[in-house]
């Protein structure tokens, strides 16, 4: 019995990880309860279409992603232990509760009926909301079924270590139900057709998409070359590896490039992207690599600067060159590679780089930029990248 109750407290914490997770995760949804009571009682909950609801959403997406970011740090940096209850877990989800229950109460508001309780009751609900938030509301029930299984799995399997903690069938599922959640930004203004005229409008549009990649990045950072440390990539003179850091690197880089350029070419399908927008994109998504690479915390800001060269340069390229559609898809990771180079000299301090031959470290620009050209090939509509809006 005494060995069972230890495993119990392993598994839901100790009685300080419970109380932590406790006050963050009650805590906050109580401040985000308050404030919305006060919305409700004096100019009311902002209804989905809205400015304002848009950008609430769009706040609360942030809160779960900052949560999602910061659970991340604590696995990849060993600052969680056997327990599912962490501080870390109450501030992820209690920033994914509050998005659900505004997605929700929001849709709620525009249904022509009572609350739904019965199944064709709910299955009218999802049929009567605005385009784009089926997908949202499937994510999170994904999200919630995942999490609830999550605590179950670690009670009969115990807690993942090392790269099991991205391959748990629990964590592919959250990690789908919250892609899914956070491209309702995305996905409403696919089907609004006067959205992404500006700038402005387009941030919650690449926000929603730059969330749900970094939800991506997190799950494959084992195969990422901007999280993966230079000597597990390194070839040459004081590598040990090889050419194993060489093959580890050049598959890294070509995966890595055909999600990166999933994204900005799912976003071309719809929008013309604005200058400033590709560096929104790639400052959120390099935040996600600062906290999930390998390191110090005092040294995550280089790790943020690739993707942040990237996507500046990645704006001046459309702006040159973005109408010439196979160009522009072949350049996405062509420019990433070169930005990662650049960095590796002014802040890694490698002047030889990663010791890769020249055949190497030049050919390996033309085979990401293939792949990228080949995902535009394969995604190509009718009118190719988007050039209205």
């Amino acid at each position: 019995m005494a060995g069972r109750a230890k495993g119990i407290v392993g598994i839901f914490g100790t009685p300080q990880e419970l109380r932590d997770f406790s006050e963050i995760f009650f805590g906050s949804l109580t401040l985000a309860l308050v404030y919305f009571l006060y919305r409700h009682f004096t100019s009311g909950i902002a209804k989905p279409g809205t400015t304002r609801f848009n950008l609430t959403m769009l706040g609360l997406a942030f809160w779960c992603f900052i949560g999602m970011v910061i659970d991340g740090w604590a696995h990849t940096h060993g600052e969680v232990d056997d327990s599912f209850f962490t501080k870390w877990h109450g501030l992820w989800y209690s920033g994914f509760t509050a998005y659900a229950c505004y997605v929700t109460f929001s849709l709620w508001q525009i249904h022509d009926g009572p609350f739904p309780k019965t199944p064709s009751a709910i299955k009218q609900f999802l049929q009567g909301m605005p385009g784009g938030y089926s997908v949202g509301v499937t994510g999170m029930v994904v999200f919630a079924l995942s999490g609830f299984g999550d605590m179950l799995w670690h009670s009969f399997f115990g807690i993942e270590g090392g790269t099991d903690i991205l391959l748990s069938p629990t964590h592919l599922g959250l990690a789908a139900g919250l892609i899914l959640s956070l491209m309702v930004p995305t996905m409403v203004a696919w089907h609004d057709p006067n959205s992404g005229q500006d700038l402005k409008s387009q941030i919650p549009i690449v926000f929603g998409l730059a969330c749900a990649w970094s939800v991506i990045t997190l799950f494959t950072i084992y195969t990422n070359h901007l999280t993966l440390s230079y000597v597990q990539m390194c070839m040459g003179k004081g590598c040990q590896l090889g050419t194993e850091g060489l093959e580890k690197g050049i598959t890294a880089i070509t995966f890595q490039s055909m999600i990166m350029a999933g994204f900005i070419l799912f976003f071309l399908k719809r929008w013309k992207a604005k200058f400033g927008v590709f560096t929104v994109m790639l400052a959120v998504n390099g935040f996600a690599v600062a906290a999930f690479a390998q390191g110090e915390l005092r040294d995550a800001w280089k790790h943020f600067m690739t993707p942040l060269l990237t996507g500046i340069l990645l704006d001046i390229v459309y702006k040159l060159y973005g109408e010439r559609t196979r160009l522009f898809a072949f350049l996405i990771p062509t420019v990433s590679v070169l930005a990662w180079y650049v960095m590796l000299v002014l802040i890694g301090g490698y002047n030889n780089l990663l010791g890769w031959t020249i055949h190497a470290t030049i050919g390996i620009i033309f085979v990401a930029g293939s792949a990228s050209l080949m995902m535009s090939i394969l995604s190509e509509t009718d009118s190719g990248i988007a050039t209205s809006n």
